[in-house]
């Protein structure tokens, strides 16, 4: 009696897929150099990945937005610094001006002069923009925050992007904090002294430099009366203090950007180690695939004309 061939036929078939899927699989792996080509080859692995691949996903919206909001505090440290520089020149003339007074007209009108460049050149720096954005103008970006006395039209609520999870910072500031509005008249102080001053100087009466006051409020502070270089003092201290707080956002920004950079490397690699092929581990398994599925082939070939008869002496 022969053993059946149909059962050879489904043992040879059965084996023969098992060990052709294997060396499918293991010469897929070193040709590409992934492991996981279907969620089916390794389940857990590939749902690893996947969380993975969203977090690395975050970290590019993150640095984008870093990128983005670096540029902006950037522009604005540059426009608050030269402010703060153009500032400092001015409060010393105020000074000179308050302890001398003017010698002549002549004298008086390069003052003015300078006084009006100085004020101008504050309110210019106040509209600083980066393409068509304003900013010092908060959310309503498209328009100039400061008209050209110095009055504040801009929003005073900062559109807010995420830098980190759970960390968000401005894309742009409100001028009415950065620039020390005065509530009261909604004027830049700075320039709303300066302004002051050139009326006292037109006027021919020094004697109001030690007299005349402002009625001043700051960022919810109110100072209320002060004399006008106690007030550009104040002014010039909002200025100084807004532009320390740029450099500290600044720092934060630097510190979290390189911590996105760790965390990215982080990632890849264990990436990496969830789908990318061990070489000598494929090369080893192709070689046992191979080696098994020869056997297969050779014990097939020679059990297929296998027949009771020939046991039978």
């Amino acid at each position: 009696m022969r053993i059946p061939d149909i059962a050879f036929f489904d043992t040879f078939i059965k084996y023969d897929r098992l060990k052709e899927r294997d060396l499918q699989k293991y010469t897929k792996q070193l040709a590409s150099g992934k492991k996981i080509f279907s969620p089916s080859d390794n389940t857990v692995d590939t749902v690893r990945s996947l969380r993975l691949s969203n977090i690395a996903d975050d970290l590019n919206i993150y640095r984008k937005n870093i990128d983005i909001v670096k540029s902006t505090l950037e522009v604005a440290e540059d426009s608050l610094t030269s402010a703060v520089d153009a500032m400092q020149e001015t409060r010393v003339e105020l000074i000179r001006l308050h302890n001398t007074g003017v010698l002549d007209y002549e004298d008086a009108q390069i003052i003015k002069d300078f006084l009006q460049g100085m004020r101008d050149y504050v309110i210019d720096m106040a509209n600083t923009k980066i393409g068509d954005s304003y900013i010092f103008a908060g959310v309503r970006n498209q328009s100039a925050p400061f008209d050209s006395l110095g009055n504040y039209n801009g929003a005073t609520v900062e559109s807010k992007v995420f830098i980190s999870k759970g960390v968000e910072t401005s894309s742009n500031f409100s001028g009415k904090d950065y620039f020390g509005v005065n509530e009261i008249s909604n004027k830049i102080t700075v320039v709303e002294v300066i302004d002051q001053v050139i009326d006292i100087i037109d006027s021919g009466d020094l004697s109001q430099l030690n007299t005349r006051t402002i009625n001043l409020t700051i960022n919810g502070k109110s100072y209320g009366n002060v004399k006008l270089l106690e007030a550009f003092d104040i002014g010039l201290s909002e200025l100084m203090k807004h532009q320390s707080k740029i450099g500290s956002d600044m720092n934060v920004i630097d510190n979290i950007y390189q911590q996105h950079l760790q965390i990215e490397v982080n990632v890849k690699e264990l990436k990496s180690k969830l789908e990318d092929a061990d070489y000598a581990f494929a090369i080893s398994e192709l070689e046992k695939a191979k080696t098994a599925y020869q056997a297969l082939l050779s014990s097939i070939a020679q059990n297929k004309d296998l027949s009771l008869l020939n046991f039978i002496k």
